[in-house]
């Protein structure tokens, strides 16, 4: 039982390791035609956003699906509620608009991109810089959204994160261990090419489950100014900030 015990610390210890190595301090990882205001952005389809958390207890971890959709939708509101401050017009990739498209022409579409995406984000993620050199896309699928004609960007929000149960903190604070953490990925991409035009990571300060827009909104708008996305000049919107 001992044995086992210690193997179970020794998993939960691994699996945060695991997670909080791929964490970075907030970034964002822009092609140069979009921070030069020569691709401008004004307008967005929000793809359906993906969140997964995980539970670490004294046992081990596991996945909860239905906290981890309530996070993602309280994610997706925050990006495009910050979206929307910056003067983007913000649609549903969900959205039929005029095309005429049914609900599951629509989830067929959506299901291939998501799926590209997946596919796509795993090599991105360990090598954002290369977006600068536009090494990533989803290919002209695309265009397929109804939402995609009059949309600039496709906006892709995928969180991830755990959270350590009451017995397991108290141990943690024993003996040290894994602790609550997470990062939101912001992901633009081309809405007519699929061209991947910037990533932004986010790590949050606080808590994550209770307060999102606290934790993430404060970085996701430095990140965005500095874009210089939207219709609010950059200087404009650092004159702004600056008044009393």
């Amino acid at each position: 039982m001992y044995l086992a015990f210690a193997i179970a610390i020794l998993v939960c210890i691994s699996a945060s390791t695991a997670f909080a190595s791929v964490l970075q301090t907030n970034s964002s990882y822009a092609q140069h035609k979009v921070s030069s205001g020569k691709f401008p952005i004004h307008s967005a389809c929000m793809m359906p956003p993906q969140g997964h958390l995980i539970k670490i207890g004294i046992a081990g971890a596991e996945e909860m699906p239905q906290e981890s959709n309530t996070w993602a939708e309280a994610l997706e509101a925050v990006v495009e509620s910050h979206l929307k401050d910056r003067g983007i017009s913000v649609t549903s990739a969900t959205n039929p608009l005029s095309s005429g498209a049914s609900e599951d022409e629509i989830k067929g579409v959506i299901s291939q991109v998501q799926q590209k995406f997946k596919t796509v984000s795993v090599l991105m993620y360990k090598k954002p810089r290369n977006i600068a050199k536009a090494a990533y896309t989803l290919g002209d699928q695309v265009g397929m959204l109804p939402c995609s004609e009059n949309s600039d960007i496709l906006v892709f929000v995928h969180g991830r994160g755990q959270v350590i149960t009451g017995a397991r903190s108290a141990m943690t604070a024993a003996i040290g261990g894994p602790a609550d953490v997470a990062n939101l990925f912001v992901t633009l991409a081309d809405a007519k090419t699929g061209e991947i035009l910037d990533l932004i990571q986010l790590y949050p300060d606080g808590d994550f489950l209770l307060v999102p827009d606290v934790c993430f909104g404060p970085g996701l708008d430095i990140e965005l100014l500095d874009m210089n996305i939207g219709s609010i000049p950059k200087k404009a919107k650092k004159a702004t900030k600056s008044e009393p």
